[in-house]
């Protein structure tokens, strides 16, 4: 079983990503916003996080910025979600660290892919 932390301030895709990984045996860790976040990965110290890239209080970008500062946390592989496809922002993100991006609406067998991906040895 992972524990997955997922960042997005629109609670429907945070039930729906936590219902989706809880059926296959995932436990879901939830945060609407980038210090809740920073909190939550201290507290829970989760095996994958998905984040937005846009959250109320900071972007996507610096949040990674702010993970990879964490000794505790640098190696957690974070994959960047957002509902614009745009090619920079898909650079920038994978240039700053994150192993994958993703477009919202996120297809289920994408997110099973990626959970099993980065957190199977």
């Amino acid at each position: 079983m992972a524990r997955i932390l997922f960042i997005d301030d629109d609670p429907f895709t945070l039930e729906t990503m936590m219902k989706a990984v809880q059926v296959f045996g995932h436990q879901a860790i939830l945060a609407s916003n980038g210090q809740e976040a920073l909190a939550k990965v201290v507290e829970e110290k989760p095996d994958l996080i998905f984040t937005d890239m846009a959250l109320p209080d900071m972007d996507g970008l610096t949040l990674l910025k702010r993970f990879k500062e964490l000794s505790i946390v640098s190696e957690i592989p974070v994959i960047m979600l957002s509902a614009s496809p745009e090619l920079d922002a898909t650079e920038l993100a994978l240039a700053a660290g994150a192993k994958a991006y993703i477009n919202k609406p996120v297809r289920l067998q994408a997110l099973l892919d990626l959970i099993q991906e980065y957190t199977t040895s």
